[in-house]
C-alpha cells in the first residue's frame, strides 16, 4: 500500500476512542428513505475500534468522511460488526473501514508503508499496491432502498 492508505487511515485513528473524524469543510446530506449497511469481518475482539467512513465521490475517499454523521466508531463486541446509515438520498456512495487494533491512534504499516491493521472498503476492492479508489467501491442507491454490503477487512 501507499502512503495515500496510510494518511487517510490516519485521518480516521485521529478521532480517539469517542469522537468521529470529521474533516473540514464538512458537507450536509440531503435526507433520503435509502440506507446502507456495511457488516464488517473479521473483526479482531480486544484489539481496538473500528472506524467506517461514509463517502459521495473520491475527494476524501478512503479516508475520514466529510459527511456530517458520515463516520462512525464502535469497539466490537463481536467477531463482525455492523456500520448502519440511514435517511440517505438516492446516489453513489462508498464506505471505507478500519480497525486500530493497538489503539494507538494511527493505522500502523510496515517498512514499505503498507497497512499492518485491518482495513477494507464497501466492495473489497483493494489493489496491491495501491489505495482503494471510490469509482471500485461504490454502490448506488435508489430512493428507498435497503442495501447490505460484506466488508472483509484485510
Amino acid at each position: 500500500m501507499n502512503r495515500l492508505v496510510t494518511t487517510l487511515f490516519l485521518a480516521l485513528a485521529a478521532c480517539g476512542p469517542s469522537t468521529p473524524v470529521m474533516p473540514e469543510p464538512t458537507i450536509t446530506l440531503e435526507q433520503g428513505t435509502a440506507s446502507l449497511v456495511a457488516t464488517v469481518t473479521p473483526v479482531k475482539l480486544g484489539k481496538g475500534r473500528v472506524f467506517c467512513a461514509l463517502h459521495i465521490s473520491q475527494d476524501a475517499f478512503p479516508g475520514a468522511s466529510p459527511i456530517i454523521g458520515g463516520s462512525l466508531g464502535a469497539d466490537p463486541a463481536a467477531t463482525s460488526i455492523t456500520c448502519t446509515f440511514d435517511k440517505l438520498p438516492a446516489g453513489d456512495f462508498a464506505i471505507s473501514v478500519f480497525q486500530d487494533e493497538n489503539s494507538n491512534g494511527v493505522l500502523d504499516t510496515n517498512a514499505f508503508g503498507a497497512p499492518t491493521e485491518g482495513y477494507g472498503a464497501s466492495k473489497n476492492q483493494l489493489p496491491a499496491a495501491a489505495a482503494p479508489t471510490f469509482a471500485d467501491n461504490k454502490v448506488t442507491l435508489a430512493a428507498g432502498e435497503q442495501l447490505t454490503v460484506d466488508i472483509t477487512l484485510r
